[in-house]
């Protein structure tokens, strides 16, 4: 499909999901999933009495965004304000059809955070507005995202997702670094707009004894997608040229935060900490992923980090990791510099977890005003 054929597809999307209503579509998406949620809400023996939905998480293969489910669910637990349920996408139409008619009346869905935010990732912004319309009484809050709508399709939908979420008149968004919030507040006037850290900033790993070892050479992330800000093979030949003259060839190691498959609920946490613990075995890091980055700081890995085409990198960089000395902000210019600092430093490595979280706690006082009336 051209770049052309695939917009106008987008714009008959956008118009459908007006047209139908983002819940009520579920019907033509997914009308199996709908029927077996309905039945099971007629069958249910006991209410529900939990406090918290944790909605739209993922399965797919991108580990940055599966450790965003993972810190979120260990957030949840952290903050401890009741029972935590939770859906997956996959699951979603099934599981909307059924909350939507046993949610408890004070019982606040947190939805999954990440980059989606915007026309990149059309179908899950989409997909967002339908939970929001299933529940029309509940408190809805967002958890930390990146805004990043471009052009005439972006601009159409985030003004449909703008008045979905002023018609819903309780939903609550948080931006994960500085630059979102300031565009968020200007692009959803009228709705509750908050700052907060990427929620894995917020993740204490918890690793078994064979997934740690003593650290060895380099890891280089680098990314291969649409986000890259940077000529791939350019940047990769200057990141291997200066981190062969330290480590030797063999002492640098690619890896990426793209798994092979997507993953099932079972093994996600599994998934996440494999690939934590090969940054907490690398000697430093080379990344111009988010995760990449975040996944260093977590792991008090030394970290060099070049920006991403919506600068989330640089963004995140400025606003919470600045003041870590073992994680820097490169560019393929002054790299060779930014390298040797971080590999010359003799400060700690140590991440301030309890600071992180005192950072979130904007999303723990959003949940608890509403669970408590």
């Amino acid at each position: 499909m051209s770049t052309s054929q695939n917009s106008l597809f987008r714009f008959a999307e956008l118009a459908m999901f007006r047209l139908i209503g983002a819940y009520r579509i579920g019907w033509l998406l997914d009308r199996a999933g709908m029927r077996r949620g309905k039945e099971k809400s007629k069958t249910a023996k006991t209410p529900e009495t939990f406090s918290i939905l944790l909605g739209e998480t993922p399965l797919y293969r991108n580990i940055g965004d599966l450790a965003i489910a993972v810190a979120q669910e260990s957030y949840l637990e952290r903050i401890d304000l009741g029972e935590v349920k939770e859906y997956v996408e996959n699951d979603r139409w099934e599981a909307l059809t059924y909350y939507r008619q046993a949610i408890p009346s004070n019982a606040v869905i947190v939805l999954q955070g990440g980059g989606n935010m915007g026309d990149r990732y059309f179908g899950l912004d989409l997909k967002r507005a339908g939970v929001v319309e299933a529940f029309p009484n509940n408190r809805i809050v967002i958890m930390p995202q990146t805004s990043d709508y471009n052009g005439k399709l972006g601009e159409a939908l985030l003004k449909y997702m703008r008045s979905v979420y002023i018609k819903h008149g309780d939903v609550h968004i948080f931006a994960r670094e500085r630059r979102s919030y300031e565009l968020m507040k200007k692009q959803f006037r009228g709705v509750d707009v908050q700052l907060s850290t990427d929620i894995v900033m917020t993740y204490r790993p918890e690793f078994d004894e064979s997934q740690i070892g003593k650290r060895h050479g380099s890891l280089v992330v680098l990314r291969k997608d649409g986000e890259k800000l940077l000529d791939g093979d350019g940047v990769k030949s200057l990141v291997v040229r200066e981190l062969s003259q330290v480590f030797g060839n063999e002492g640098v190691r690619f890896s990426d935060t793209i798994f092979d498959r997507s993953v099932t609920l079972q093994e996600r946490r599994n998934v996440v900490l494999n690939k934590l613990s090969e940054f907490a075995n690398a000697e430093i890091v080379v990344t111009d992923r988010l995760h990449g980055m975040i996944f260093s700081a977590i792991t008090g890995t030394p970290c060099v980090a070049f920006d991403n085409a919506n600068h989330k990198v640089s963004e995140s960089y400025n606003a919470w990791l600045k003041e870590y000395d073992f994680i820097k902000l490169a560019t393929p210019d002054d790299f060779p510099d930014m390298l040797q600092s971080v590999l010359s430093s003799r400060g700690s490595t140590r991440y301030d977890y309890d600071s992180m979280m005192q950072r979130c706690e904007k999303i723990r006082g959003v949940i608890k005003e509403y669970i408590s009336r």
